[in-house]
């Protein structure tokens, strides 16, 4: 434990090494300065905080009373002592009626002495720990607070001022939002690890950890504000990490006030829902609104009636509906390279969703050729291949997405004590990551580990609820080896610690 500091003033050297000297003696956990009056302690105050001011009354410039005044108003968590003879009594009278409750008489006595210092150095011990649970109780509102902020894209009322000042006090030129989405469950392992590395390539950073493969990372813009210099330094940064599993990153763009980071968090979640598929991509905020940047309402038109047919899987219709696509777009000059690519992307991508038997990197290679190609007329050959290629698997026998996530909840409730992952639940219903991710969140609203993280929370909840049960053990059956990994995952979930919880139940 850090010693205590203590200012021992008195125009008297003997007065003060006498006092050193029992200090010393008793092995109280002190460090000692000393002052010669009022107005060397109050300048030495200044730069210096002391946790126990021990002051003589009668000293030259200024006396121990006046010192004392001043140094109650100004530190208030500083413990005063006055140290005067007896004939001073009046002294002490007046140091009571100016707040110091500590009063040593000259000579002193070592019963007394000792009765004083070891109260004083109890309460210092009191209030550090008070300071300590303060202290990790503001961490633990603010972590609560930013979790909060990112899960659901709003501020409760009474939050915004104290949610400015963690993303954007110290970040002068505003900020910029990056979520960081694993295809494992990285961050249950590796969050600290991310959290240093990130620190070492950003500035000012601000890590909120929503699910065990799902963070965000708000950075100082500054230089990269350059979209270009982002993505060089986010790939350096993810190559950095080593081992891991794939990753999707979406930067949004520099915002310097709630409401604006409110907007890219949803426009950023929007983009998110858009995007099939991880392989380590960056993609921003600003070129998923590229696409749109022509508009005709004939060729929109068309593409709901196809998106009608594929929801009811009727291929003949599908086929027509591209093929009139294909030629409306081969035929119209007004659109842009950009709107027809997202055009047919989201068409494929649509495709994929409801015909799964095509294999995941075929529908994403198809997918990306569109992106590849400048010309126009190999971007519609290209689509077309594409449809041809997925229809032709259509009429196989597969399960409904019903089933499926039937499925999946039944292997996740029968197996959620394991380490699972978005890979190994993949790897039980025999398909792909991106896929069986896509289907579970637009059928349930709830992202697959995020459905894995909130059935275990509730178990865990539900278990503590039996006091024989010790909570290390808790979190193994919870498929949790490491118990601070767990225990901040909880506090994430109900704004407490396991322990916290448990008490409260009493």
């Amino acid at each position: 434990m850090d010693k205590y500091k203590i200012l021992l003033v008195d125009d008297e050297r003997q007065e003060r090494e006498g006092i050193s000297f029992l200090i010393e003696r008793y092995g109280y956990p002190l460090q000692i300065k000393q002052a010669v009056n009022g107005q060397k302690a109050l300048e030495m105050m200044k730069k210096e905080e002391f946790d126990i001011l021990f002051t003589d009354v009668k000293m030259p410039v200024m006396d121990g009373l006046t010192l004392a005044r001043e140094v109650a108003q100004a530190y208030p968590k500083t413990i005063i002592i006055i140290f005067s003879a007896y004939s001073e009594f009046n002294f002490a009278r007046k140091a009571m009626e100016a707040g110091v409750v500590n009063y040593l008489l000259k000579p002193v006595e070592i019963q007394e002495f000792q009765h004083c210092m070891e109260g004083v150095i109890n309460k210092l011990n009191e209030n550090r720990i008070h300071d300590e649970q303060d202290r990790e109780n503001q961490e633990l509102m603010q972590e609560v607070m930013l979790y909060g902020l990112f899960r659901t894209g709003k501020v409760p009322k009474g939050e915004r001022e104290v949610l400015r000042k963690l993303l954007f006090e110290k970040k002068q030129e505003g900020c910029i939002p990056i979520v960081f989405e694993f295809v494992d469950n990285y961050f249950e392992h590796s969050g600290e690890l991310f959290q240093k590395m990130a620190g070492a390539y950003f500035r000012e950073i601000t890590f909120v950890e929503l699910l065990p493969n799902e963070a965000y990372l708000v950075i100082e813009s500054g230089e990269y504000k350059n979209p270009v210099r982002l993505k060089e330094q986010l790939e350096k940064l993810l190559k950095a990490l080593g081992e891991r599993q794939e990753c999707l990153v979406v930067a949004g763009e520099t915002t310097s006030s709630m409401d604006e980071l409110i907007t890219q968090l949803v426009r950023m979640d929007e983009l998110r829902k858009d995007i099939f598929g991880y392989g380590d991509r960056i993609l921003f905020v600003r070129e998923g609104s590229e696409g749109q940047t022509r508009y005709a309402r004939a060729i929109e038109e068309v593409k709901s009636d196809i998106f009608s047919a594929i929801e009811r899987q009727e291929l003949d219709r599908i086929r027509e509906g591209c093929m009139q696509l294909r030629e409306t777009l081969s035929t119209s000059r007004e659109l842009s390279r950009i709107y027809i690519q997202h055009l047919l992307y989201s068409i494929v991508k649509e495709l994929y969703d409801k015909i799964p038997q095509v294999e995941y990197e075929d529908a994403l290679a198809m997918a990306g050729e569109f992106f590849s190609e400048k010309k126009p007329e190999k971007v519609l050959s290209d689509f077309s291949e594409a449809v041809d290629r997925i229809l032709s698997v259509a009429g196989k026998e597969e399960k409904t997405d019903s089933e499926l996530i039937l499925r999946i909840k039944n292997y996740i409730q029968k197996d959620y004590q394991k380490d699972l992952s978005l890979v190994e639940v993949a790897r039980e219903v025999g398909l792909a990551p991106a896929y069986v991710s896509h289907t579970f969140k637009k059928e349930t609203g709830q992202g697959i580990v995020e459905y894995i993280t909130e059935l275990k929370m509730k178990k865990a909840r539900k278990l503590l609820e039996d006091k024989s049960l010790k909570i290390v053990k808790i979190a193994q059956s919870c498929g949790y080896e490491n118990q601070s990994y767990f225990n901040k995952l909880f506090k994430s979930y109900y704004g407490m610690t396991p322990r916290q919880y448990r008490e409260g139940l009493r």
